[in-house]
């Protein structure tokens, strides 16, 4: 590792069109399938990627499978998301689960947090910034204690993140963005670790256009400071991309505005993404 630590990441690649990038999520996500047919994280992904490529026979496929997991997990919620797709579905089996779906489901009860005592705009992103910071040296120490990268990489990556301002501005904090920018090779094994240890698969996101509808569901000091994207809803669930699914502060805060689910992205999709909802940040 300690060699890869001095290679820096070449010129940016070009960006393949939409449908290649979300066409090889959906391959990838296939596979997994093949292996772990009734793995709910990627039946909820390529619900919405069919959508998407407007592949429809095995978008409905794909939703009758979702739909008879979450019947035998009894997840209400998720299934009472489901009803819209299923009612206006013109796939026999989805019709048929229908009923059943509608029979089982009753109406959700209302889970809006209390609102906090309102703080100033400074004070939130320094709060926020704070969090983030504490939250991204624990997962570098937590890469370490997975023997992922070594204590240099990790002293590299504690004194990069204390170098970020905690006075008001809003960057990305990242220590999954340290190393993409710094260790191409050694992010790519991170985020593969982070995939087979957390459950939370690497999604193309640069293919799924930002939804801002979707980002109003959070707030933008979260978004911007902690690198959260929720990029698709499926019913009641919100599918959303983060660069640390380790932290579970993070975890709480999306958590905590309904159901949902994570998956990984590049640090530099996650900021493309953001860019294009507020625009370039001025530091």
């Amino acid at each position: 590792m300690g060699d890869d630590a001095n290679n820096m990441s070449g010129g940016e690649e070009s960006t393949p069109k939409f449908d290649a990038r979300l066409a090889e999520g959906v391959a990838y996500f296939e596979q997994m399938l093949e292996i772990m047919p009734e793995d709910r994280t990627t039946l909820e992904f390529l619900v919405v990627a069919y959508d998407q490529l407007g592949q429809h026979e095995k978008g409905q496929k794909a939703l009758v499978n979702l739909t008879k997991l979450l019947i035998s997990e009894r997840d209400l919620t998720a299934l009472s998301g489901l009803i819209p797709r299923l009612e206006s579905s013109d796939y026999a089996p989805a019709k048929a689960l229908l009923l059943k779906v509608t029979t089982m489901t009753a109406p959700e009860p209302d889970l809006t947090p209390e609102t906090p005592k309102e703080l100033t705009e400074e004070e939130k992103i320094a709060f926020e910034a704070s969090r983030a910071i504490e939250a991204e040296i624990a997962f570098g120490e937590a890469l370490l204690a997975a023997g992922m990268i070594t204590e240099d990489q990790a002293s590299m990556l504690k004194e990069h993140l204390k170098a970020f301002p905690t006075d008001g501005r809003i960057f990305l904090i990242s220590a999954l963005q340290i190393l993409e920018k710094e260790n191409v090779r050694l992010f790519e094994r991170v985020v593969e670790w982070l995939a087979d240890n957390c459950g939370t698969p690497p999604i193309p996101l640069r293919s799924f256009e930002p939804n801002k509808d979707l980002f109003k569901a959070l707030p933008e000091q979260l978004i911007r400071l902690r690198g959260v994207v929720p990029f698709a809803k499926l019913g009641a669930v919100t599918l959303v991309a983060v660069t640390n699914p380790m932290d579970e502060n993070l975890k709480a805060a999306v958590k905590s505005l309904g159901a949902c689910r994570m998956y990984l992205a590049e640090p530099t999709a996650i900021e493309a993404a953001i860019t294009k909802v507020y625009g370039e940040v001025v530091g």
